[in-house]
């Protein structure tokens, strides 16, 4: 009876060996990993120029298209100019009368003073003839200052570029008024050569840069803080690495974010003012296990891997970070040593006998 057991125990063990599904597994060791977090940013122009009118009146005329690229000094628009030239000729008068009072004045001391040294006249005389003259070139001055104004005001008709950049679109046609006063600019004009990324981090994320940098200020921080990326929403990568150069001083009384700040030289403009994008910032991970993605299985908040003992799958909860589509960076519920099923995690079932697939997974 025994000689006929045994073939069958050893039959039924072979099947059991033979029944045992085969996958790739990865034996985990310790290291430094860097991740890069991807945080939403609002794209801002270095120089974001609002256009506004100095003075009040009709636009006259409208030099340029809406979109187009402008330099410096380059007229945008004209303001009704009549009342202004007329203005300034007004004052042109006022200073050639001013100017020949003071003429007539100055006469008539030369004569007083003449006359006081004759002794023909008395000194209340000169002295009031004095008076006269200084009454007239404070006039003549006045009258000057009048003309300065009224040149300035008909220069503040024609409404120049204070920068090179590109013109939004305008607020304001021809055949509108306009007034310094106005809510709204004319436009605005944007240089995107350079521009400013503004991202918000929550105050702990923060706190846990100044540990990995072992910084006690922001300035300690900035100094540094790796380069960093700048992403358009699609994906695509400026190729310019900018950094960051400020921290707000406070924080958001609603969410408790903190505002940072990072530069980007933009040459192609691929970025405009007022575009939206992300940065990446790098930061390192130390002591971490790095595994595929493909060895987790996720299960509401929880994230679970299958660890491969004596030959079979069982499933161990971890915690960490997707560190991208293809990795995942484990902080806790592995040791060094430890052997994972590394493909395929969804397929296997908690106590499935394991056949190992030699070979390292590459990761």
């Amino acid at each position: 009876m025994l000689l006929c057991i045994l073939p069958l125990l050893t039959g039924c063990g072979e099947s059991e060996a033979n029944s045992a599904d085969t996958y790739k597994t990865l034996c985990v060791e310790r290291q430094d990993y860097t991740l890069e977090h991807r945080f939403v940013a609002k794209i801002e122009s270095k120089e974001n120029v609002a256009v506004s009118a100095l003075i009040g009146g009709t636009l006259k005329t409208v030099c340029v298209k809406e979109g187009a690229r402008v330099k410096k000094g380059q007229p945008l628009f004209i303001i009704d100019q009549a009342s202004y030239i007329a203005a300034v000729n007004a004052a042109k008068a006022q200073v050639g009368t001013a100017r020949a009072a003071l003429s007539t004045a100055q006469l008539n001391l030369d004569g007083k003073e003449k006359l006081y040294e004759q002794q023909m006249v008395g000194e209340f005389d000169l002295r009031r003839a004095r008076h006269a003259k200084e009454e007239a070139a404070a006039q003549l001055e006045a009258a000057q200052a009048e003309l300065a104004a009224a040149r300035s005001n008909l220069d503040y008709t024609t409404i120049c570029s204070p920068v090179d950049g590109t013109i939004s679109i305008m607020n304001f046609l021809e055949g509108d008024v306009v007034f310094p006063t106005s809510a709204l600019p004319i436009a605005t004009i944007a240089a995107n050569k350079q521009i400013y990324a503004y991202i918000t981090l929550s105050e702990k994320l923060l706190m846990n840069l100044f540990e990995e940098y072992g910084c006690s200020t922001s300035d300690e921080l900035l100094k540094k803080l790796p380069p960093v990326s700048l992403y358009t929403i699609w994906g695509e990568e400026l190729p310019q690495k900018g950094h960051f150069d400020a921290v707000s001083g406070e924080a958001d009384v609603l969410t408790g974010s903190v505002l940072l700040r990072a530069s980007f030289d933009n040459p192609s403009e691929m970025f405009r003012n007022g575009s939206n994008g992300y940065v990446g910032l790098p930061t390192t991970r130390h002591g971490v296990f790095v595994i595929p993605q493909e060895a987790t299985i996720h299960i509401q908040d929880k994230c679970f891997v299958y660890r491969v003992i004596d030959g079979r799958a069982v499933s161990t909860e971890v915690k960490g970070i997707s560190a991208n589509d293809e990795h995942y960076v484990v902080t806790s519920g592995l040791n060094d040593g430890d052997v994972i099923i590394a493909e395929n995690a969804g397929m296997v079932t908690e106590g499935m006998a394991v056949a190992q697939e030699t070979g390292k997974k590459e990761l």
